[in-house]
């Protein structure tokens, strides 16, 4: 035992340093610390953590540690180049292997893997298992095979990809060495069939939290698309926006819109040339292009931190897919927000589309459309539906989320819902026995009073019920006839121009009445955030001139290294450096995020930005960060840290907690912090000495930073990482 025990404290020092070092982190986040700890190990596992969760660095520091080869399996080359450049940056030894490679290129990634020089190599599915490449990685002495974007390989979840099912070869080729399974989204049935289609052996599992609280979730109706559209971008001119649409065309179509309404926006889809693929995605990464409309095959392979919109323009075909497609927004931690247009007719679209194929295809698509349906309609917290539709309890907030459309206040109910779905009921009825078929719109326009040529042309306007909402706008009164097609009241059909009918619940509708109760989206005008809900500190009165100076700085050189923006610096880093204005690379390397290779690359060009800035605007360089200017936030308790708060409460050891629960006493002690600091304790004793804590405390509000670097140095180096960490939780 003493000797597993002194394995696991030097781990800990070598993993924390080389997390320092290379990233300039001083934590893992709890589960990162155990799914680290589980690499390192040599076990098999299937990890599910959201999109900016940090699930990369779980494969990647162990690479790192051991200085031994990875090999990262993923599906698409641009998201292989992206993570080899930010790897690259921090002073990786990474690769990649696929089909974009030059002769030469491919040549010389092979001697790299043959001599050890690599510490991670990406790789494709279809090529890992090309005899040549299961050679080479036999003789190169693999450590682990890291399986990305995991849930391609179920058959239950939203993006099954046959090539994913020969990964279980894995396992008769490479005997004894561990398989892990990464993905950002999957529920637990599909959690269950990546480990049975890998074949991995007495595999742990790993959850992390779904919901994203950096995230407000709205959904409006889709009354004026381009209109909404429009609004959501403009509140967000400098950042990254993606708008998600269902076909080719449909995303020529509204990137012409937003051009014609000065929005620089760009189209992306399948049916371009790749060259043009390529610079569209360059250009938005490389922060030329901010706008960019396009299908889901856009933003898989694209890693920009600092996304701050995401707009559906249709119904995602899953709340896979939907969870996945907004995760690409605030992957830093910062607010951001996702808005999702929705209308009754874009179901019944839908589910033409598909409807081919096999019974039992057809049968799950279905299924899971109806699940989006549902989160659509539903007037529940929207962080809530999606937590639980993963298989996650989320309680919601005495006084809500403050982070959707809903607990914001954006929905209420219609006065009087009985008397406007009767009449619309009525109208319809009316317009049924009159005409052979008529639409949406000449419904509402009937409604409205409206006496446009293709209503009087039609005698439209004798129907009962006309000019029944008098001043209501169209938009308005279309938001109320889709409610209606949503609850099956009325119906629209699949025909290349939809008309309306009525249903049986409608026609008894009219004659029994109903209790169906129209609520409505109302009209929100967000302001974007500076503080962000899940990050670890947020920075207020930061210096915004200087953070836009560092941001083109930032730009010019990714532009000429042709990477990602993001793989430069990220804006949590940059809003840090804008308000502490650090005078020397040395004060530099005190930032989070910046990390030892990037300070001395990037360090002389940056300081002189910040220095030239301080003088020419007459403020001071290196500002101390108080509690007035950096905000802490409360970590998250994960399922995870529950579990173990029945042995913080009763004060046991740490090292008995993780004898009995089979993990380090590291992740413990990380747990144990975000307990501390949601639960607040009344003392600490059971775990850290009362003079320990006295000078930890000193040392703390003395050195006045949220990093715990300075505060170890100052204690000498004599009090632990994890037990500062405790401390700070304590009296934060």
């Amino acid at each position: 035992m003493a000797a597993v025990m002194v394995r696991e404290t030097v781990a800990g020092d070598v993993v924390a340093e080389a997390l320092r070092r290379v990233w300039g982190f001083e934590s893992l986040r709890p589960l990162q610390r155990e799914v680290v700890d589980a690499a390192l190990s040599g076990r098999d596992a299937v990890v599910v953590m959201p999109t900016g969760g940090g699930k990369s660095l779980c494969f990647q520091l162990p690479a790192v540690v051991e200085n031994r080869l990875t090999v990262v399996v993923s599906p698409l080359i641009a998201l292989m180049k992206d993570q080899v450049d930010a790897l690259r940056v921090v002073g990786v030894s990474a690769a990649a292997l696929n089909s974009s490679l030059e002769a030469e290129e491919e040549d010389e990634v092979r001697r790299l893997v043959a001599s050890g020089g690599l510490q991670l190599l990406y790789v494709s599915p279809e090529r890992l298992l090309q005899a040549s490449t299961l050679a080479l990685l036999r003789r190169a002495g693999v450590a682990r095979f890291a399986i990305d974007e995991a849930h391609c390989i179920s058959g239950w979840g939203h993006d099954f990809r046959p090539e994913y099912r020969q990964l279980r070869r894995i396992k008769d080729e490479f005997p004894g060495v561990s398989v892990m399974g990464f993905t950002a989204t999957a529920t637990p049935q599909v959690q269950r069939d990546i480990a049975i289609q890998l074949g991995l052996e007495r595999p742990r599992k790993f959850v992390g939290g779904f919901d994203r609280p950096n995230l407000t979730y709205r959904v409006v109706a889709k009354d004026d698309p381009v209109r909404r559209i429009a609004e959501a971008v403009q509140r967000y001119p400098d950042d990254g926006v993606i708008v998600y649409c269902l076909s080719r065309k449909d995303t020529e179509r509204v990137a012409a819109a937003l051009v014609a309404e000065r929005i620089e926006a760009v189209a992306y889809h399948a049916g371009l040339a790749p060259d043009v693929r390529k610079r569209i995605s360059e250009d938005f990464a490389q922060e030329r292009v901010h706008v960019v409309v396009a299908t889901v095959a856009f933003g898989m392979g694209i890693d920009r931190s600092n996304v701050r919109c995401v707009v559906h323009e249709c119904l995602p075909k899953s709340m896979e897919g939907y969870q996945q497609e907004t995760g690409r927004a605030g992957r830093d931690g910062l607010p951001s927000e996702c808005v999702l247009l929705y209308n009754g007719s874009d179901t019944m679209r839908l589910r033409r589309l598909l409807s081919d194929g096999e019974p039992d295809f057809v049968a799950q698509n279905m299924r899971l459309l109806e699940e989006v349906q549902r989160f659509a309609t539903s007037h529940v917290c929207r962080h809530k539906s999606l937590s639980e539709h993963f298989g996650q309890e989320y309680e919601v907030p005495e006084g809500g989320c403050g982070a959707c459309d809903v607990c914001l206040g954006g929905t209420k109910a219609l006065e009087e819902s009985a008397k406007v779905v009767r009449q619309i009921l009525v109208t319809a009825a009316s317009l049924c026995s009159r005409l052979r078929g008529f639409g949406v719109g000449v419904l509402v326009g009937v409604l409205t009073g409206s006496r446009a040529k293709n209503i009087l042309a039609r005698g439209a306007e004798q129907a009962d019920g006309f000019d029944a909402f008098h001043g209501e706008s169209r938009d308005r009164v279309t938001a109320w006839v889709h409610r209606l097609v949503d609850h099956g009241l009325l119906e629209i059909t699949d025909d290349e121009y939809p008309v309306v009918r009525m249903s049986a619940d409608g026609k008894r509708a009219i004659d029994e009445g109903t209790d169906l109760v129209i609520v409505e989206n109302t009209a929100l005008t967000l302001v974007a955030p500076r503080r962000s809900r899940a990050g670890s500190y947020s920075v207020e009165g930061m210096d915004e001139a200087l953070f836009e100076k560092l941001r083109q700085w930032r730009r010019k050189l990714a532009q000429e290294r042709q990477v990602p923006a993001y793989v430069i610096l990220h804006d949590a880093t940059l809003m840090r450096i804008a308000a502490v204005r650090p005078s020397s690379v040395a004060g530099l390397q005190d930032i989070p995020g910046v990390g030892e290779k990037r300070s001395q690359d990037f360090g002389p060009s940056l300081v002189a930005v910040v220095q030239a800035h301080a003088e020419a605007a007459g403020v001071a360089l290196d500002t101390a960060i108080d509690e007035a200017q950096v905000v802490r936030q409360k970590p998250e308790m994960t399922a995870k840290t529950l579990s173990y708060a029945p042995y913080f409460r009763a004060g046991r050891p740490v090292q008995d907690i993780a004898d009995s629960a089979g993990v380090t006493a590291n992740t413990i002690w990380q747990h144990l912090a975000v307990w501390v600091e949601n639960e607040r304790p009344d003392s600490l004793a059971p775990w850290v000495d009362e003079q320990i804590e006295r000078r930890a405390t000193e040392a703390i509000r003395k050195e006045q930073t949220d990093r715990l670097k300075p505060v170890f140095e100052e204690l000498g180096g004599e009090v632990p990482y994890e037990v500062l960490r405790v401390v700070r939780a304590f009296v934060s």
